[in-house]
């Protein structure tokens, strides 16, 4: 039977080991392409425009990041209505390109809390356009 003091050591060996590990995931950050890249045409009635975005997020957990993939279809589709819904104004100025990429963030949240309640919210770390490309 185990003594106190061969308790104690075992708890002094393995303590800082899982310090370590909570410690390598709090400072995980992996971002994910969303891959093939987005081209959809946009700005309703009138001569075709297209746009071309490729995207790119950010996570903080190995758990956040398998959720993420695992939602990908759903979080691709959102994205492609959200893309195609867009004006001219919107896509031409870095200020509407930077309210599309938070409402994109937004639309890919509001996925994760309707699949995992409020644990959801704060699994996207964040939103990045590697590549934003428009044709008149």
């Amino acid at each position: 039977m185990p003594t106190k003091r061969s308790l104690l050591i075992l708890l002094t060996l393995f303590l800082p080991l899982s310090l370590l590990r909570a410690e390598a995931e709090s400072g995980y950050v992996q971002y994910i392409d969303l891959q093939p890249p987005f081209i959809t045409n946009y700005g309703g009635v009138g001569p075709l425009k297209y746009l071309k975005a490729e995207v790119s997020i950010r996570v903080e957990s190995s758990d956040a990041e398998a959720k993420i993939k695992h939602n990908q279809a759903h979080i691709r589709n959102n994205l492609v209505m959200l893309f195609s819904r867009q004006t001219e104004e919107t896509v031409s100025s870095p200020a509407g390109r930077e309210k599309l990429r938070l409402e994109a963030m937004e639309s890919i949240r509001q996925i994760m809390v309707s699949e995992y309640g409020e644990e959801g919210f704060s699994m996207l770390g964040d939103l990045l356009f590697t590549s934003f490309v428009i044709q008149n």
